[in-house]
């Protein structure tokens, strides 16, 4: 993995862990259930801007190689593969 992306997915990821912390302590607190969503869904917002880095990890690196070294349906499936899970 690259090293300025792995740096940024930690760091975010840090922070999402303290998000769900927060989540859990305001679910323990019975905190309105409408601002508990709001957090669970800034959150959400959070982990898909690390599957972003990620996956131009992925692009980046393990795509371009896979391009150049004749591996292209791999790639491509691989890919799509992504694609439908973000479409669940």
């Amino acid at each position: 993995m690259k090293q300025d992306i792995k740096k940024s997915a930690k760091r975010r990821l840090a922070i999402i862990g303290g998000q769900v912390d927060g989540i859990k302590e305001m679910v323990e607190k019975e905190k309105y259930c409408v601002d508990i969503i709001t957090q669970i869904e800034a959150a959400r917002e959070a982990l898909a801007g690390v599957s972003d880095l990620v996956l131009r990890n992925h692009l980046e690196t393990h795509v371009t190689d896979d391009m150049k070294h004749g591996r292209g349906k791999k790639a491509v499936e691989e890919v799509l593969k992504i694609y439908r899970l973000a479409q669940k």
